[in-house]
């Protein structure tokens, strides 16, 4: 099959030519993971590492899988949202992911015994987990219906692909014992739901952010749950005025084609780069 594009895009071989690149100096100077890993006690005046922390992986494995997930995904990704909205979307998550991971660790050193205290502080948290779990979101949002078989038998909607993620990930990081791994997973995944659900601009509808029925808090997990979820997002929604109105909701709702007459080409041009992006995924996971 063909494609309309490059097989990976510009933006995604340079943010896998990053996340080697970054790989490489901590492995030959470990010493930089000082400077680069996020070290909550040292990351005052090292600012820069609410960036670098999660761009950075520490072991040769997990940095090819990276590096092999971001170039396949932002084949689906980038061509609906575009360049500058997806490198918004890494860095959007990437900034509040460390520094709530930040925030989080100095709860803890405040409430901890005083043996825990250092142990706490100085952790280090890196990898691009957090991440990658953004941008399976971005595909749960983008095309939710889309189905793919994995391994050449077993059937997987888009929409769950998140939550296989997590839950899969958070077995592994048990398995290992790595449990700070968990805050990059956990609120990677947060983030980007909160960002693509309140804050993106979509510019074929003029409205911030996601509305649809599809994309709610909810739909992250077991159907059983859906209910108490919905009741709790609504009652914080309200509390932090996160609430979209139901002229949003309404032009959300708005079939394609009745998209495309009410509001242009722009809408018509997202459903094109849409379809793109799932046969991109379809080649993909072949």
């Amino acid at each position: 099959m063909m494609h309309d594009g490059p097989r990976f895009t510009r933006l995604s071989k340079v943010l896998a030519v990053v996340l080697l690149g970054l790989f490489l100096v901590t492995f030959f100077a470990p010493t930089s993971k000082e400077y680069l890993t996020l070290i909550p006690g040292r990351t005052l005046p090292c600012v820069w590492n609410l960036i670098t922390g999660g761009l950075v992986c520490t072991n040769i494995v997990e940095v090819l899988l990276m590096m092999v997930s971001l170039l396949l995904l932002a084949r689906v990704i980038e061509p609906v949202y575009g360049s500058t909205e997806f490198l918004k979307l890494i860095l959007v998550v990437d900034f509040a992911t460390s520094t709530a991971t930040f925030c989080i660790a100095y709860i803890i050193f405040l409430s901890a015994p005083d043996e825990r205290k250092g142990r706490t502080l100085y952790s280090e948290f890196s990898g691009f987990h957090g991440i990658l779990a953004a941008l399976l979101v971005a595909v749960k949002q983008i095309m939710p219906d889309q189905e793919v078989i994995l391994a050449g038998f077993l059937r997987l909607k888009a929409v769950h692909f998140p939550s296989v993620y997590v839950l899969t990930s958070t077995l592994v990081i048990a398995a290992l014992q790595s449990w700070h791994c968990l805050a990059f997973l956990y609120l990677g995944t947060y983030f980007a739901w909160l960002y693509l659900r309140f804050f993106q601009h979509q510019p074929e509808t003029s409205i911030m952010g996601d509305p649809s029925e599809d994309f709610r808090f909810s739909s992250f997990f077991p159907a059983a749950l859906a209910g108490p979820i919905d009741a709790v997002a609504g009652v914080m929604g309200k509390v932090f005025r996160l609430q979209h109105n139901a002229h949003a909701e309404a032009k959300a709702l708005l079939p394609t084609a009745a998209a495309g007459a009410l509001l242009g080409s722009n809408a018509v041009d997202a459903n094109r780069r849409r379809e793109r992006g799932a046969k991109a995924l379809e080649e993909d996971l072949k």
